[in-house]
């Protein structure tokens, strides 16, 4: 009788190391690409066209107007630029009783607003308002 030496087989178990490994992976994908912060909105509400005169207080308004985004704006025919610290306080000190109106023209970035407003206010500005393109009169 021939002797069996051979050892009875044994089930092969499932690993669950690559499963493990393809869950972390998965999950690392979906923490990486989520956004957990909310999204900060500005919120900047434009003015509406009126046929009403502007009062006579208005005068000492400032129109400034940004054409790109190279960091000058264009105030009375002439162009400054945004590191030009005295010329921005000598604004600011000459019209801070008015109202200093940013206008700007298409292409220009919100980045490029906001950085302008944020010097005025650093200057000493009161008030800073955006004006709407389509509702603001042409400067004469």
């Amino acid at each position: 009788m021939p002797l069996n030496l051979s050892q009875p087989k044994r089930k092969n178990a499932i690993s669950l190391t690559p499963l493990i490994d393809v869950v972390f992976i998965l999950l690392l994908f979906f923490m990486l690409t989520s956004s957990f912060v909310p999204w900060r909105i500005v919120d900047t509400p434009l003015s509406v066209a009126s046929d009403a005169q502007t009062p006579p207080q208005e005068k000492d308004n400032l129109i400034l107007t940004l054409k790109q985004n190279d960091d000058q704006v264009w105030v009375d025919g002439q162009a400054v630029s945004f590191s030009d610290q005295s010329r921005f306080q000598t604004l600011v000190t000459d019209h801070n009783e008015g109202v200093f109106i940013i206008k700007a023209e298409d292409g220009v970035t919100l980045q490029t607003l906001m950085h302008l407003a944020d010097r005025l206010k650093l200057n000493g500005a009161n008030t800073v308002s955006i004006a709407n393109a389509f509702a603001m009169p042409e400067a004469e």
